[in-house]
């Protein structure tokens, strides 16, 4: 079979809304269903690379729900493009500073920086400042605002339940019996998408962890009335602070923000977590789980019983394991992000992984045309699974990590812990990528030539695996192997 003529990726601005220039229109028709991070980073970029968008999302309204998440370099590739939204991001995000504590209070090991700003480092984000953590709630405001701002339609209230396709469209039903059509369809409505059965065939069987993750939010305000001790050893730091407190088979990410204090709690699932932001407990659950293992920091303490009544998420952490498949027989409908794939909070790569997701997907397109959509669809797969899957596993390997330290050794010597925030992933341009590898690997979905993906670990060997398999390897006292092979650093 011939390989499709490729478009060069256009270049010449059409028309400037809101400071972002876009670019030549390519006639392609997407409809994402989803208006959360990896929806709106998608119909940002969709637009600005030309393409025509629509997006439907669940919820009757912008949604409020949601703490804080970490987003890494790669996922803002190409926020500099847009004037207004990067202003509207970097109000949102917390420069703080890393460090490990043991559950009693001691600081083991203060990392500093994350490290893309260390001094001499280069990250994939042009122009933009990348801290370690932002508002979940924040973030999806501002690129919805962005989304407004140019003009991009946007439906609330629209529960889709079902897709089809044909050779040159594809459509979805929502409840209330509406029909909507796009040349490609996009799911990026998360772990609960209705276009699993459409795509797979069934829905991805989700995989017990054994874990679930309380997550609070603390407001400023609240604390004012607590002692002075917390108070010095909390609240006094000029920057923000994200720590992890080590505690056996439990850990917590400790958030300190001028506006809050928000914590993650990591536990073993006592069965009446929920794989939802609904699932809400009191505070004193998390002080009753934590005080299974004695000598708690009592000023912690203090702070995690100011938590607002019946606010803590009670967060199912499962597992899923990789799926190659995230696009249609057809091609003709696309899964992204958690619908795709889902992360563990250990990776710190979920939500990056959406919108890299994104920036890869409109870039294909753009380079394939409207002709080649259903090629495109599949080149962009071949580009980013085996990247995905990596990641995936490399959540489930810090996980094992932070659940199986020795605090007395780690103190001593930090570096017998192999947790690898490396090179590789946050100085990774999907963008540019998509540019240099489009062809060759467009040319091994059509004829099958050979075609390597370089977005690894410099001579890692990508090998396929599930979770049982590392679960098994775990219960023998086996570690992973995913280290065994690639540079690391």
């Amino acid at each position: 079979m011939t390989v499709p003529e490729v478009s060069q990726a256009p270049n010449a601005t059409t028309t400037v809304v809101d400071g972002v220039h876009r670019l030549q229109p390519t006639g392609i028709s997407i409809l994402i269903v989803g208006g959360g991070i990896a929806g709106l980073t998608l119909a940002n970029e969709a637009w600005r690379q030309g393409h025509d968008v629509r997006v439907l999302e669940r919820s009757p309204e912008l949604d409020v729900i949601g703490d804080t998440f970490g987003i890494l370099p790669p996922a803002l590739v190409t926020l500099r493009h847009f004037p207004s939204l990067l202003q509207e991001f970097e109000a949102t995000s917390y420069d703080a500073l890393f460090s490990f504590y043991s559950h009693v209070g001691r600081k083991l090991l203060g990392v500093g920086e994350a490290p893309w700003n260390q001094p001499g480092a280069k990250h994939a984000a042009e122009g933009v400042r990348v801290p370690w953590i932002r508002s979940r709630y924040g973030l999806v405001a501002a690129l919805e605002g962005q989304v407004r701002r140019l003009g991009i339609p946007i439906e609330y209230g629209k529960n889709v339940i079902s897709y089809a396709e044909d050779g040159t469209k594809a459509a979805v039903q929502t409840d209330e019996g509406r029909v909507y059509h796009g040349d490609l369809v996009v799911a990026a409505d998360g772990v609960g998408t209705k276009s699993h059965k459409h795509v797979l065939g069934s829905v991805a069987r989700p995989i017990s962890s054994g874990a679930a993750a309380y997550r609070g939010m603390i407001p400023i305000s609240r604390l004012k009335d607590i002692s002075d001790d917390a108070k010095k050893r909390y609240l006094s730091s000029d920057r923000p602070e994200f720590r992890v407190y080590l505690a056996g088979r439990m850990h917590m990410n400790v958030i300190i923000t001028p506006d809050f204090v928000n914590y993650v709690l990591t536990h073993e699932d006592s069965g009446s977590a929920d794989e939802a932001w609904r699932s809400t407990l009191p505070g004193s659950a998390v002080l009753k789980m934590i005080d299974a293992v004695p000598g708690w920091d009592p000023a912690l303490k203090e702070i995690i019983a100011q938590t607002p009544e019946k606010s803590v998420v009670d967060w199912k952490l499962l597992w899923r394991n990789p799926q190659p498949q995230w696009s249609s027989r057809l091609g003709r409908v696309l899964q992204l992000g958690d619908s795709a794939h889902s992360f563990l909070p250990t990776s710190g790569n979920g939500a990056t992984q959406a919108m890299e997701d994104a920036l890869s997907l409109a870039t294909c397109l753009a380079l394939g045309g409207k002709d080649n959509i259903v090629e495109s669809v599949k080149t962009h797969v071949r580009l980013r699974f085996e990247r995905v899957s990596a990641l995936q596993r490399f959540g489930f390997v810090n996980r094992q990590t932070l659940h199986n330290i020795n605090v007395e050794e780690f103190e001593k010597n930090p570096a017998i812990v192999p947790m690898k925030m490396s090179r590789w992933i946050w100085t990774h341009d999907p963008v540019q990528y998509a540019h240099d590898n489009f062809s060759k690997a467009l040319a091994s979905i059509v004829n099958g030539a050979e075609f390597e993906n370089t977005n690894l670990p410099t001579g890692f060997k990508y090998e396929p695996w599930t979770i049982e398999e590392e679960l098994a390897r775990e219960e023998q006292g086996l570690g992973s192997t995913l280290y065994s092979t690639g540079d690391w650093s």
